[in-house]
């Protein structure tokens, strides 16, 4: 903005010398002096595009702060907030954001209530907090360790919501070493990831959520490899490393897809898929393939004109935001 005022400001010195009360002096052209008033009308134009380049809203958000609303805007159509649940289901890491983040996509991630502290002499094992236990191991793991996990990820959520961050750092480092199972080494690493992207901190962040990647190939839980993708892809779309987002996000809707071919009826796992479609869409569109984005998006229309059908209270909000998202795209294609 600065700049095209200046050039503004020069053109208008080249054509009236001593103008605003001698406030901006005269400009010698020297040998171009007979071209004084084409040399003033460009700098003035030139000035005028930077400075209304300037105004324009700018891609995805990254380093350099630019926001990229669609991406900084969940379903819900409230702001990104980190926060860390007790599982990172497929709704959550979809509205997360990111990140990214943390995740999301487009991505509040929902608070939701933190399953009950297990008790010493006879701990819960909650069997989403927890690794199937494997039919060849005799030994299960001590009581004490899952309990003190899960009680470690309980204050973590309670440090974060209560802004207590040097804690919730301790905490952060404490749960790897707490971790027991490859399901709780995966959770320990998202949750690394997440506190580090609400720090800004994106080369940790992105490296924790790798490790949790990692782990969740090793689960071979679809629901958990889907999450850990969208973290991911988040991150690479935040950095603008869109070959990688792409990559990330077109995994994700494949394994979407099979989980909902698998629970046809399971609306959350539509939902999922839908959400999934308008990410990869959303970098598609970024990279300059808008017939592709336009595509995934009107795939991503019917599925949320099915759910909002079929439940409104659910699924009205969805069905509005990917309806104008559809519009919006549909009118630059057109042009």
């Amino acid at each position: 903005m600065l700049l095209g005022l200046a050039l503004g400001a020069a053109g208008y010195a080249i054509l009236h010398p001593g103008g605003l009360e001698g406030r901006i002096p005269p400009i010698p052209l020297g040998p171009f002096e007979p071209l004084g008033t084409f040399v003033a009308a460009a700098a003035a134009g030139f000035g005028l595009v930077i400075f209304i380049a300037a105004l324009m809203p700018k891609g995805p958000g990254g380093p350099s702060g630019g926001g990229g609303g669609k991406r900084k805007v969940s379903k819900s159509g409230q702001p990104i907030v980190i926060d860390f649940t007790s599982d990172h289901t497929a709704q959550a890491a979809a509205d997360h954001g990111a990140p990214h983040a943390a995740h999301a996509p487009e991505p509040v991630v929902a608070a939701h209530a933190p399953p009950p502290a297990p008790a010493p002499a006879a701990p819960v094992h909650h069997p989403q907090a927890h690794a199937a236990p494997d039919p060849h191991q005799h030994a299960p793991a001590p009581p004490q360790a899952v309990g003190a996990f899960a009680e470690a990820r309980q204050a973590l959520r309670d440090e974060t919501r209560a802004e207590h961050w040097s804690q919730a750092a301790v905490l952060v480092r404490r749960l790897s070493s707490l971790a027991a199972t490859d399901r709780e080494r995966m959770q320990a690493a998202q949750d690394a990831g997440d506190f580090a992207r609400s720090q800004g901190k994106t080369d940790d962040a992105a490296e924790a959520y790798d490790e949790a990647l990692a782990y969740a190939r090793k689960l071979g839980d679809k629901a958990a490899l889907a999450d850990a993708l969208i973290n991911v892809g988040d991150m690479a779309y935040d950095e603008h490393r869109l070959d990688q987002a792409v990559q990330a996000y077109d995994e994700v809707v494949d394994l979407r897809r099979a989980m909902v071919s698998a629970a046809p009826a399971d609306l959350e796992a539509k939902r999922g898929l839908s959400l999934a479609l308008e990410r990869l869409a959303d970098v598609r569109e970024d990279r300059g393939h808008r017939m592709r984005a336009l595509d995934l998006y009107r795939e991503s229309m019917v599925i949320t004109t099915k759910l909002a059908s079929a439940d409104p209270a659910r699924f009205a909000d969805d069905l509005a935001i990917t309806k104008r998202r559809l519009g919006e795209l549909e009118a630059k294609v057109a042009l």
